[in-house]
């Protein structure tokens, strides 16, 4: 019988390298089914029945491509393998779009996006993919425990060298008893009944790779999150993270994909 003695960070990285390999594998019928769905709604004739199917069709891959995104970023995250790719942008300009996105996505649901902010333009290193999956989920876990014809308020400021985004809705709130494990993995999407828990650690790991936070502020009604992250300049801008396009252009319907009308 032969002994064999791994280190933790070799068994990550064979179990990282695992994950990657799937998520890639997977990504490539996920991505077809995603086409033909698409080539059906623009040239089929379908019945209200049929093109109801189809959309839980669309909503059930978006919510499974999600889910392993989600799983292939845990492992990177315990492997340092996800890191920001900063670029100069307008923070004003890049929320407030991803607010516009969202909320056209929640229409069913009578949900408005009220975007505020106390600057006209930030300009300052970012990476957008991470600010788009930091707020698409906090407005997704918004959006899932408010009423219909509610809003969710989103408000950026600007306080020294950093911003100041925080989002609020009027729903049912966060149970008292919940409220400390909020962020933490495999508890934070489960404190108000919603899936894997993955989501809102991941908010966190993001933000806390670019010197962020985020933190959990009681409303009534409802629930209210703070997020703090700090304003520097790069030199150069630099090219965005190169990743499936369709995994990169369809973010929000991603994130939005537990909803059903």
């Amino acid at each position: 019988m032969i002994d064999v003695e791994i280190s933790k960070q070799e068994w990550l990285n064979t179990v990282t390298g695992y994950y990657e390999a799937l998520y890639h594998d997977l990504k490539a019928p996920m991505t077809m089914l995603f086409n033909h769905i698409q080539l059906m709604e623009k040239t089929e004739k379908l019945s209200p029945e049929t093109s109801e199917r189809l959309s839980e069709i669309k909503r059930a891959s978006f919510r499974m491509a999600k889910l392993v995104r989600d799983a292939n970023d845990r492992m990177r995250l315990s492997n340092g393998m996800l890191q920001p790719n900063y670029m100069m942008a307008d923070a004003v300009t890049t929320i407030e779009d991803i607010c516009k996105e969202a909320c056209a996505l929640m229409q069913t649901k009578d949900i408005d996006i009220v975007f505020k902010s106390s600057e006209e333009s930030i300009f300052m290193a970012m990476d957008k993919q991470f600010w788009e999956r930091i707020v698409l989920n906090i407005l997704a876990n918004s959006r899932d425990y408010s009423p219909p014809g509610s809003k969710i308020a989103v408000n950026l400021k600007m306080q020294r060298n950093n911003i100041i985004l925080s989002i609020r809705d009027y729903g049912i709130g966060i149970p008292k008893d919940k409220i400390l494990d909020i962020f933490s993995r495999y508890e934070g999407d489960t404190a108000r009944g919603l899936n894997t828990g993955l989501g809102l650690y991941i908010v966190k790991e993001l933000l806390l790779l670019m010197n962020g936070s985020i933190r959990f502020v009681q409303a009534k009604p409802g629930a209210k999150v703070v997020i703090k992250a700090p304003i520097f300049q790069i030199k150069a801008e630099k090219d965005s993270m190169t990743v499936d396009d369709f995994f990169a252009t369809n973010a929000a319907q991603m994130e939005l994909s537990n909803f059903r009308a």
